[in-house]
């Protein structure tokens, strides 16, 4: 659609569709290049919609599709503001959330410790990992040890990684 549009510059496009629940629709479609999506949810297509697509805006939306936009935003914001307050709390640094990371990633300390710019060796790691387990459970965890799995666990628990965006450092 962007080729087609780019040829004839003048083409807008504003979805209308009743596709409610289809949220990778409306991502494929905004990546094709059109201007707008108009949800069929009661709230028909209005003068408005069209007359700003055919002026020059982008990213038209209906009401309905703008409340999930909207609910969708705030979600994110919420659990990016839970994840600092969890660094604070916790008093987690870069170099534990890179840490945390890569053993949620199935790094071996050995790795680990050859990633760019992580300046420690094994034993330094094996300190961290103590002084994280004694941050991250603070009262114990009921009697029973707790392994790098079981603190990578608690992390994600905590927020502090987020389990969608668990990518390794460039090596």
């Amino acid at each position: 659609m962007q080729a087609y549009k780019r040829a004839i510059f003048h083409v807008k496009v504003l979805i209308f569709t009743g596709e409610i629940l289809n949220e990778k629709l409306w991502v494929d479609v905004l990546d094709a290049g059109c201007d707008g999506i108009i949800l069929k949810s009661g709230e028909l297509l209005t003068r408005g919609d069209v007359a700003s697509v055919m002026d020059g805006k982008r990213l038209v939306f209906n009401q309905p599709i703008l409340e999930k936009i909207v609910n969708r935003f705030r979600w994110m914001v919420g659990n990016q503001i839970v994840r600092q307050e969890a660094f604070i709390n916790y008093e987690i640094d870069e170099y534990d959330e890179r840490f945390l990371r890569h053993l949620a990633l199935g790094y071996t300390k050995e790795q680990i410790t050859n990633l760019r710019g992580m300046p420690f060796g094994v034993k330094s790691l094996e300190k961290r990992q103590n002084e994280l387990v004694a941050k991250l459970f603070p009262h114990g965890n009921g009697g029973m040890g707790i392994n790098a799995t079981r603190l990578v666990v608690r992390a994600i628990e905590l927020r502090i990684l987020d389990i969608d965006n668990l990518l390794p450092d460039d090596e």
